[in-house]
């Protein structure tokens, strides 16, 4: 199947969300045709007027739609009208739950979620690529420890089953088996239905970087960007908090990492893990303390001391090279998103 066309319809799922809004950004700056989905008229009105604030271009190419149940098939085949495109960034997941309860809250929405876009795709011929967001957590074996010296690729998968994130212990680990299944439910889809689309999952590590999105306050901050708050606000006679999932992206380049995987040539569905580099909260705080000398209040911890050995890496030299795309270093990207949390706090 050919690339989308310049200026055609792209549908992007969660549209409201974190990553949502940089891929609608990415996209009307590229003079796409965007359809976002959103779950209620209220979160169509604040992405619009978040967007707006943010600067945003070509807004009049944008249309957004309230399709209040991602897993309804039905209703995600009625907005697909036209579209060439699908950026699946919508989530039912559910990270408030309890063991016992990870079955009905993480792994059946996990499935359903999946299954239901891949059939709303086949199910529009106009489609022909469906990118779905997928995580780093579908890829690494948390179950080996921090394997120094271990290269992960998109090669790799998660051993995790849908019957470990039902009895799991833990959300973490209910949350890591939810994507493993999410995951391999669109590789199982293409393999046992002739689609007209192709797929294209991508394996991102923590995305931090400066949102556009609607968010009145920080409790609303996405996992990744609670990271770097919770070093930003340890105060300078604070602790360095423990690095969690130590390899990283930037939201915008992830962004633009989606766009292209639009447009550019491919023979098959392709997977591809989406990491800038190693990071740890040692190195957020150096950067913070450096570049806002008089504004911060990060801890200072063991200056330049760095955690890169004594874990695994991440080799993203395939969709690099693939798409054409290179990847800003933390500084570039945490920077803005420091003043922006300050300001959000008043400091």
């Amino acid at each position: 199947m050919a690339p989308i066309d310049a200026g055609s319809l792209v549908l992007v799922t969660g549209g409201n969300g974190f990553i949502g809004a940089h891929c609608i950004a990415s996209l009307l700056k590229y003079d796409h045709r965007v359809r976002a989905t959103v779950r209620s008229t209220e979160k169509a009105d604040a992405i619009r007027v978040a967007l707006e604030k943010a600067g945003v271009a070509n807004l009049s190419r944008l249309d957004l739609v309230i399709v209040p149940d991602p897993t309804n098939v039905d209703s995600l085949v009625d907005v697909l009208g036209d579209c060439q495109a699908i950026i699946h960034l919508a989530s039912a997941f559910n990270y408030d739950s309890r063991p016992g309860e990870f079955e009905e809250s993480l792994m059946i929405p996990a499935l359903k979620g999946t299954e239901t876009i891949c059939e709303a795709a086949q199910r529009e011929p106009t489609i022909r690529r469906l990118i779905i967001m997928s995580s780093f957590a579908s890829v690494y074996d948390a179950s080996l420890g921090l394997q120094p010296g271990r290269v992960y690729t998109e090669k790799d998968w998660s051993p995790l089953t849908y019957e470990d994130g039902v009895n799991a212990t833990a959300v973490p680990i209910a949350y890591r088996a939810s994507k493993v299944v999410a995951e391999r439910a669109a590789w199982d889809y293409v393999k046992n239905n002739p689609v007209n689309y192709q797929l294209v999952t991508l394996c991102p590590g923590m995305v931090f970087g400066k949102m556009i999105h609607s968010i009145s306050s920080l409790s609303q901050l996405n996992a990744s960007n609670q990271i770097v708050w919770d070093v930003l606000k340890a105060g300078r006679d604070g602790e360095i908090p423990i690095t969690k999932a130590p390899v990283w992206v930037d939201v915008e380049d992830l962004a633009d990492v989606c766009r292209k995987s639009l447009v550019f040539d491919a023979a098959g569905h392709e997977r591809f893990l989406v990491t800038s580099s190693s990071y740890d909260t040692q190195e957020i705080a150096d950067v913070i303390r450096a570049q806002l000398p008089e504004r911060h209040r990060a801890p200072t911890g063991q200056p330049g001391a760095r955690i890169a050995d004594t874990h695994y890496s991440c080799d993203s030299g395939k969709v690099q090279a693939a798409l054409g795309v290179s990847f800003r270093g933390l500084k570039e990207s945490i920077v803005p998103l420091a003043g922006q949390l300050y300001d959000m706090e008043g400091y």
